[in-house]
């Protein structure tokens, strides 16, 4: 009895690792790091919104935090537990992986510091090492495609609830676009942050052009593509036609370069090209995505019904691409690629509204992690999508009396959304974990 009882005991302990081991602890720790940074990020957004007299002092570490700290590490993270999945990638050895995020965070860490401390060498040791960043992750990459070819890492099967993440034979060809997508993207971010270090160590402040590289080369790059590889995954589950996404690359990198070139040389007849391009880029891509949601169909897969959130998470697809529309809407109406109207509508509105809804449908396949409650998180959602409205609607209309106050109110219901979502996150990973403990014991 006593030999079965622990016989069975370390074999619930053998699933339970072969499971988390298909994605490992590193994409957990990137989330958990973008949700810190991105708390700090939000913190300083509301308080910003509550006193623009702080405006001079709080936007750059506001600025630093959201699309670097939140987004890009957010990217990473869901990156690494993507490609385990899909093309079975093992990082080899793994502390390349432990190293990037070392490399990420220290970065961010140093240039947040000194630019609220004033001091300048911080801010140089952490421009160099978010250039390296992208450096590092691209190689982690190269690293694991060659530990799989050359056969140095095991790659273990994939569960059952997995498989609708992993290789669909109906997904070939909008993945192999996809993968095209990221490759392209990932190369701007290097570009972005080598650009943005060598401006700051000699210029000693910032390239507005890398930083166009930055929002519509890296980010807009990144997750048109990724949602083209989760659509057919996680909420329509219908097989995509592949032109349009391949019109919208063919047209995305170029004018993410014009436009990066343009701002970067002061040139308005350039940047000017490069905005309308861009513009058309999001609203082509928002109504492809609005379309195809509006047509879409129930899912076919029973363990997917079982374990995800369909209802919030194409709501949330459906809201993030209406502001991806009004961004670049926004852009071809004369806004500047930086105006704060186009980068709230692009980073709180579309990209963040993803990543909640995307969280809500791939937390409990990958990490276990259960959210209970569907109307909760409807709720939590709606919040953070009332209040970007208001942001918006603030920053178009600054000069009326009201607009303090809309600013005020969005951005306190932006920043509840995010608690919301922090608290709901981790109250469920702990449970998760408790779970996972008491049917290992």
């Amino acid at each position: 009895m006593a030999g079965s009882s622990r016989s069975t005991r370390i074999t619930a302990c053998e699933e339970m690792e072969d499971e988390w081991g298909l994605v490992g602890p590193l994409p957990i720790a990137f989330f958990a790091a973008a949700l810190v940074n991105f708390s700090v990020g939000s913190t300083l957004g509301f308080w910003m919104a509550a006193r623009p007299s702080s405006w001079s002092t709080l936007a750059a570490l506001h600025a630093e935090m959201n699309p670097w700290g939140w987004l890009t590490m957010a990217i990473f993270g869901m990156t690494y537990a993507v490609l385990s999945i899909s093309a079975g990638l093992r990082l080899h050895p793994p502390m390349v992986g432990w190293v990037h995020l070392f490399i990420a965070e220290l970065g961010i860490a140093f240039i947040v510091t000194g630019y609220a401390v004033g001091v300048a060498g911080m801010v140089h040791v952490g421009v160099v090492a978010q250039a390296f960043s992208p450096l590092v992750f691209l190689t982690n990459i190269l690293l694991a495609l060659r530990a799989k070819r050359r056969g140095l890492v095991s790659i273990p099967a994939i569960p059952e609830h997995l498989r609708p993440l992993g290789r669909r034979e109906d997904c070939v060809q909008t993945d192999r676009v996809a993968r095209r997508g990221t490759d392209l993207s990932g190369m701007l971010l290097a570009a972005s942050a080598v650009w943005s270090c060598t401006a700051v160590l000699w210029l000693d402040e910032g390239s507005r052009g890398a930083n166009m590289l930055l929002y519509y080369g890296w980010l807009v790059g990144t997750v048109a593509s990724v949602s083209l590889h989760f659509y057919p995954r996680l909420v329509g589950d219908v097989t995509l036609p592949v032109w349009p996404f391949r019109f919208f690359q063919a047209v995305w990198f170029p004018a993410a370069v014009v436009l990066a070139l343009g701002n970067a040389i002061n040139l308005t007849a350039f940047a000017g090209t490069g905005r309308i391009l861009m513009g058309s880029c999001l609203v082509w891509i928002a109504v492809v995505y609005l379309t195809l949601l509006a047509r879409r169909r129930c899912f076919l897969y029973a363990s997917l019904r079982a374990m995800l959130a369909p209802r919030v998470t194409v709501l949330a697809w459906f809201v993030g691409y209406v502001y991806a529309g009004i961004a670049g809407a926004l852009m071809l109406a004369g806004w500047d690629s930086d105006a704060l109207p186009v980068l709230h509508a692009l980073f709180l509105g579309w990209m963040t509204t993803m990543v909640y809804g995307t969280s809500y449908a791939v937390m409990p396949l990958l990490f276990g992690v259960t959210f209970r409650s569907q109307p909760t998180s409807s709720a939590q959602l709606w919040t953070s999508v009332i209040g970007t409205a208001l942001v918006i609607s603030a920053f178009l209309n600054a000069a009326a009396p009201a607009s303090q106050i809309l600013l005020a109110v969005g951005g306190g219901l932006a920043w509840l959304a995010f608690v919301w979502f922090l608290v709901r996150t981790g109250c469920s990973m702990m449970r998760s974990r408790l779970n996972r403990s008491v049917r290992g014991m």
